[in-house]
């Protein structure tokens, strides 16, 4: 989630072209007004003005790349509220509806108008903002179970966190926080104001910025991506060691490795060496280069849990795994050696014996590579599993979750087995009139037991439940109905808490997400979802749209086929 914001001056135009692209753009699908009304912000300025105020309304923008719900972005207008000290009912919340340049981001964000003076006349709080709105988006994104994004400020908003006592909060966001330092957070592809300038003279930088993110993930080497450019070319930025991307009238477009979201160290290496390559560049199947050129790096090699077999050097030649072993359960022909040829055999028979073998060699590879395939496959998707809990490491353990635990039934009949014998071998103990230290050691472990149960003796003060056997079997009755309503109310309590109805919603999809990867063996998907699984989500959902669709049309052509054939007799 991003949340950032902007301080509308008094003294500046620009109040009446934010409320008409925010109230009225034309490149939205749609936008609705969720709180106030355009007047509302517009009159800010003239009460601004009258008590000597430099700044008249702060506009602040809400943006997920999953899909937010409206009473959850009210959530996040309560929390900047709460932060900077505002009242929320004063805000003014409006909802763009806009496709996506990837079209897998979420279609909508908010536009938030904040009166930067208050009722009681004070100027409403500033300090610190950027720091303040990430540490907004990082809880919410935990409250929500929407993925963590690498903020610049991801260090101070943890130290701020520990400070508040929100440990729980800080460990998430560690935990999620690759590197802390500044260094190494991911710099934006450009600033607000080359949007703008950019839209103003018809360029969509979003659209240009995805394109150029499918290219690199699309070619197999650096020069294939730097090739595929088609009317973008790229040339030396002013300042040292800098390349920034040109359309064909060279209007500049932003530096180079941030429309590429690369390290800027990372690109200038690649593209230095693609420089000095006098070797063109190679099509997939070709054999490996003997130039320094490197291969791209991927989306799923970035941060994947292993390297890739595209981050290997490409001077380095390919290494083949080695043959797995036999395996016992391959069919005893194709395990055996090869036979052998022998001198008194023809030249037909020699023919066939070779072939014998080689058909037999291949057919154990066949199954040997089937065999590390799904291996590997399986791996993968243990470290999907792994990926997903290590999210939601934060979430309590679900309390009670056997069915059995909760069952009052069953809950008395455990209780009556550790109860019973006891009381048995105490009254057995009571017969003998010389035994009276057993006895009383009976009645010990009988007490006991009582107490590891957490059966309070005060609720049967009236009750004989050593010697009554109704007795007995009321206070099993009664203490088992009790366990379980406590235990049910302690289910209710953490089912009702939000951080863990975002984690039961996204374990829901995950567990489909798993189910419909194992069914249909899709690797593809499989290594999208340890990258987002959101996307992921997304991409299955539109498969088994398709599925569904592919499935009602064979349905309509066998019926068409029917009524054809009936006709036909």
């Amino acid at each position: 989630m991003i949340i950032k914001s902007a301080r509308m001056k008094t003294s500046s135009q620009g109040m009446s072209s934010t409320c008409r692209h925010v109230f009225h753009g034309s490149d939205n699908d749609d936008i609705q007004v969720l709180q106030g009304f355009e007047f509302d912000v517009k009159s800010e300025l003239g009460r601004a003005k009258a008590v000597g105020s430099q700044y008249a309304v702060r506009h602040v923008k809400i943006s997920s790349y999953e899909d937010m719900t409206d009473n959850q972005a009210l959530d996040v207008v309560r929390m900047y509220a709460h932060e900077f000290k505002a009242d929320p009912k004063t805000a003014t919340i409006i909802r763009h509806d806009k496709q996506r340049a990837d079209n897998k981001a979420s279609s909508h964000h908010y536009h938030v108008y904040f009166p930067e003076v208050l009722a009681n006349g004070k100027i409403m709080d500033s300090s610190f903002s950027k720091i303040r709105e990430e540490k907004i988006a990082r809880i919410a994104e935990i409250d929500f179970g929407h993925v963590h994004v690498v903020g610049k400020h991801n260090l101070s908003v943890i130290n701020d966190l520990e400070r508040a006592g929100r440990k729980s909060y800080a460990d998430t966001i560690r935990r999620n926080t690759p590197s802390l330092d500044p260094k190494n957070t991911p710099d934006a592809s450009y600033s607000e104001r080359q949007f703008r300038r950019a839209k103003a003279n018809g360029i969509n930088l979003n659209e240009i910025r995805q394109t150029l993110k499918d290219l690199r993930v699309t070619s197999e080497t650096f020069g294939q991506m730097i090739e595929g450019l088609d009317n973008l070319k790229i040339r030396k930025g002013d300042k040292e060691d800098t390349y920034i991307i040109v359309n064909h009238d060279n209007q500049f477009l932003g530096s180079a490795h941030r429309l590429f979201d690369m390290k800027k160290s990372d690109f200038n290496q690649q593209y230095h060496a693609y420089e000095a390559s006098l070797t063109p560049v190679q099509s997939v199947t070709s054999e490996p280069k003997t130039s320094s050129e490197k291969p791209l790096q991927t989306v799923f090699s970035k941060n994947g849990p292993e390297a890739s077999r595209e981050n290997r050097p490409a001077s380095a030649p390919r290494k083949l795994a080695p043959s797995p072993e036999p395996v016992s359960h391959i069919h005893a022909d194709l395990a055996n050696d090869t036979s052998e040829t022998t001198e008194a055999m023809s030249r037909d028979e020699k023919t066939a014996v070779n072939r014998q073998n080689s058909d037999r060699m291949q057919a154990r590879q066949t199954i040997q590579q089937a065999l590390a395939g799904q291996e590997a496959f399986h791996k993968k998707l243990a470290e999907l599993e792994q990926k997903f809990m290590a999210r939601w490491r934060h979430i309590k353990p679900e309390p009670f979750s056997d069915p059995d635990s909760r069952n009052p039934v069953l809950v008395r009949q455990k209780h009556e087995n550790i109860l019973k014998p006891l009381r048995n071998k105490y009254h057995k103990a009571k017969t003998s009139w010389f035994n009276g230290s057993s006895t009383r050691k009976t009645l010990q472990e009988f007490n006991d037991a009582l107490k590891n149960i957490k059966y309070d003796r005060e609720n049967f003060n009236n009750l004989d439940i050593l010697n009554n056997d109704d007795h007995f079997n009321y206070s099993l009755n009664y203490m088992s109905d009790l366990y379980v309503s406590g235990r049910e109310r302690t289910r209710k309590e953490w089912a009702s808490d939000l951080t863990v109805q975002s984690y039961l919603k996204a374990k829901k999809n995950f567990d489909e997400l798993i189910e419909y990867i194992n069914k249909t063996e899709n690797i593809d998907l499989l290594q999208t979802a340890l990258q987002n699984p959101v996307h992921a989500m997304k991409q299955m959902r539109e498969l088994k749209q398709s599925e569904q669709q592919e499935k009602a049309k064979k349905y309509r052509h066998s019926g068409r086929s029917l009524a054809f054939s009936y006709d036909k007799r």
